[in-house]
């Protein structure tokens, strides 16, 4: 994953925006081997194949279960509460089927064998019912494909839209086709050959053409809609451990004020070791409360600024920290720190030399860090030299 978008060179010089530039460079699949050979295309394909196998697994851990209590003349509350639990990844597994099982197959043949290649695209909105986003490829060499894509995530979509580039490999004889956006917005999305004129739906909105023109982090349309949902979950969270810590409170000092008799002493044992684990549920909702309002306060401190980085190639595809060095723009060079990210972040870092702060960094500081336009968020310590 070694090429960027435009405009890298004079970025990492300059560690400011281009008058007139729209768009953030990313990093791009390499054209040069198979894809699987790229690690995260290799990651995307493995965490399909995981979720495809582990689904009927968990269905059988709930189901046997309840059908084997169900038989023994067991409560209904726990037969229930087994059965509704199976049906559910029974349910889920059925649609995983449905979207990728039989893709699974015929796609990883294609990435064995082919290399990701550019294309042109234009996104057009979702079928009706099952989702499907209506894609029209242009090849370099001006053939146009229509492609179907189930379940195409809305950032991806933006991205696609926003960039107009896709990179592909396919189709085989079925039209199958594997699909990659800039950036790792969609490190691997499958698609379909098929017979409709997509150009005639509507195309989708872009939501923001723009997103290096924002005038606050904060504003960037992709990472702010991304970010609501477990913005406010960690809020709404709160609530149910802090009610059960309340009512453990009760029993604890019930059973203190009562006095704790030889036969209760296993139930003050679990109801103690319960108020435990209620305690550090309770602090770890409320560490990531404390996270989220750091995270909007660093979002409005200004617009993205690129800074030039230096970073290591992330080599495993998996959240962690990371350390490097960063040209502040008064010049001075500091060492900065990443908190746990994910693999995508740190791959546009290392392959584009810039690290994008919402506002000036400075030295002894934190600021957020992201990529325009893309549903990526950490935050950065900057060290002081």
């Amino acid at each position: 994953m070694s090429e960027t978008g435009q405009g890298e060179r004079g970025q990492r010089k300059t560690g400011g925006r281009k008058t007139g530039q729209r768009e953030a460079p990313a990093v791009e699949p390499p054209t040069d081997r198979p894809a699987i050979q790229d690690p995260a295309t290799a990651r995307a394909m493995s965490g399909l194949r995981l979720s495809l196998a582990s689904l009927p697994v968990a269905v059988l851990l709930f189901g046997v279960p309840a059908a084997w209590l169900a038989l023994a003349g067991a409560g209904w509350i726990a037969v229930t509460a087994l059965a509704v639990a199976a049906l559910a990844f029974l349910i889920a597994t059925i649609l995983t089927v449905l979207i990728s099982g039989f893709w699974i197959g015929p796609a990883s043949r294609l990435l064995r064998a082919q290399a990701w290649r550019p294309a042109a695209v234009t996104v057009f909105r979702p079928t009706r019912g099952f989702p499907r986003t209506r894609l029209l490829v242009r090849e370099e060499d001006g053939t146009a494909k229509n492609l179907l894509a189930p379940a195409l995530p809305w950032p991806a979509q933006q991205v696609l839209a926003r960039t107009g580039r896709v990179w592909l490999v396919g189709p085989d004889a079925r039209g199958w086709v594997a699909i990659r956006s800039a950036g790792l917005a969609l490190p691997l999305g499958q698609a379909r050959v098929t017979a409709e004129d997509v150009s005639a739906g509507y195309q989708i909105e872009v939501e923001q053409p723009a997103p290096v023109r924002a005038p606050l982090a904060a504003a960037d349309a992709v990472l702010s809609r991304v970010i609501a949902t477990p913005r406010r979950r960690s809020r709404t969270e709160l609530v149910a451990p802090a009610l059960l810590l309340v009512f453990a409170g009760f029993v604890v000092v019930d059973l203190v004020n009562r006095g704790i008799r030889p036969d209760q002493v296993w139930l003050a044992v679990f109801v103690g070791l319960g108020t435990l684990g209620l305690v550090a549920l309770l602090a770890w909702r409320v560490r990531r409360v404390l996270y989220w309002a750091k995270a909007d306060r660093l979002l409005a401190a200004g617009p993205w600024t690129p800074v030039p980085a230096e970073f290591a190639a992330p080599t495993r595809v998996r959240r962690a920290a990371a350390t490097g060095r960063a040209t502040l723009p008064d010049g001075r060079v500091v060492p900065v720190a990443l908190r746990r990210s994910g693999h995508a972040l740190r791959a546009n870092i290392a392959a584009t030399g810039l690290l994008w702060t919402a506002g000036p960094p400075v030295a002894g500081g934190e600021a957020a860090v992201g990529l325009p336009g893309y549903p990526f968020l950490t935050v950065a310590r900057f060290g002081a030299l």
